[in-house]
């Protein structure tokens, strides 16, 4: 079989994106994750019986990180999740949108009173990452600063309606804007004129491994259950029921995981089939299976990394392993935290 390297590598030209979604502010087109607004009176009853977290406490302005999963636990996919006054409005992985759409209109009861809508294609979505980008957004009278952890607000900007909020944080700051395409594409430009720059999509793949954030495909998958990948924060232990619950409950009530998701310190680039499939690689522990290889990059300050899922018993940070050949030590992620 063809082998290749498939790690993802930094250009030298993108070492200013690099820098700035770490030191300044950094802007990364986010229209391929789906958008799915739910509307009338039963919106969150039905998310909260679908998903991991406790949907039906959000507060108008309030939002959260949940997780589909299927009857035994596995992640169908991470959403977030944004309370406004009429509306939920659901953030998905890439290329999510419909699949998401389907799922939540398949399970909708003959007495709900609920409107699932792909949005997908009628809001883009832009996110700025970088301690800098608060201000990016206030010099351009669009708050921010002030938004709580997933917190959601509406402004305007040239006419347009726009929603600010709060996403994943790379270096300090994750702010997402969700409007008419038409709007964002002023809007973007005028950040990039007020010093933003645009981060491509290799650049943000190497920060996304070097933050320990999953990714649909890779890190996020029904090979998976949501507390293996770290996900404690999107998962409620004082809810109803919801599908996966009984694995979920189990899997934290009796401090047992099989795998938990670890960042990999490579000593070289490990070569992979050239059409690699999910996960990319088995992890070896002295002629032992020791779990699943994911993802890997060359960090400009890590150097080459890797995310992967480590059977509990070799999960230990600083424990010697093997990827697709190539040596390599468990860390903690963050990378650096």
């Amino acid at each position: 079989m063809t082998e290749t390297s498939v790690v993802v590598a930094l250009p030298r030209a993108y070492a200013d994106a690099y820098a700035a979604a770490l030191e300044g502010v950094a802007l990364y087109d986010n229209r391929a994750r789906g958008r799915v607004w739910m509307r009338d009176r039963d919106r969150a009853a039905l998310l909260h019986r679908l998903s991991t977290n406790h949907i039906e406490r959000l507060k108008p302005g309030e939002g959260a990180q949940t997780v589909l999963t299927t009857p035994i636990g596995r992640i169908i996919d991470l959403l977030a999740v944004y309370a406004l006054d009429d509306a939920l409005l659901l953030v998905t992985s890439p290329g999510r949108g419909p699949a998401i759409f389907n799922l939540l209109r398949k399970n909708i009861f003959f007495n709900d009173k609920v409107r699932p809508e792909d949005a997908s294609s009628t809001l883009g979505q832009l996110t700025l990452y970088g301690p800098e980008a608060p201000a990016a957004l206030g010099a351009l009278g669009i708050p921010g600063a002030a938004l709580p952890p997933w917190g959601i607000a509406e402004a305007s900007w040239g006419g347009a309606r726009i929603l600010v909020a709060r996403s994943e944080p790379i270096g300090g700051e994750g702010l997402s804007l969700i409007a008419p395409p038409e709007a964002l594409t002023e809007l973007g430009a005028a950040l990039v004129a007020g010093g933003a720059r645009h981060l491509d999509e290799a650049t943000y793949e190497v920060l996304r491994v070097e933050q320990g954030y999953g990714a649909y495909g890779r890190e996020l998958s029904q090979e998976y259950i949501p507390l293996e990948t770290g996900l404690w924060g999107a998962v409620s232990f004082h809810k109803g029921c919801y599908v996966g619950q009984e694995i979920i409950a189990r899997m934290e009530s009796r401090g047992r995981l099989a795998k938990q998701l670890r960042g990999l310190r490579l000593e070289a680039a490990p070569a992979l089939p050239a059409q690699p499939t999910a996960p990319l690689a088995k992890l070896d522990a002295g002629g032992k299976e020791a779990g699943d290889l994911t993802s890997v990059v060359d960090s400009p300050r890590y150097g080459l990394i890797a995310l992967a899922y480590v059977r509990t018993a070799y999960a230990a940070p600083g424990t010697r392993l093997s990827a697709a050949g190539v040596a390599a030590e468990v860390v903690e992620l963050p990378f650096g935290g």
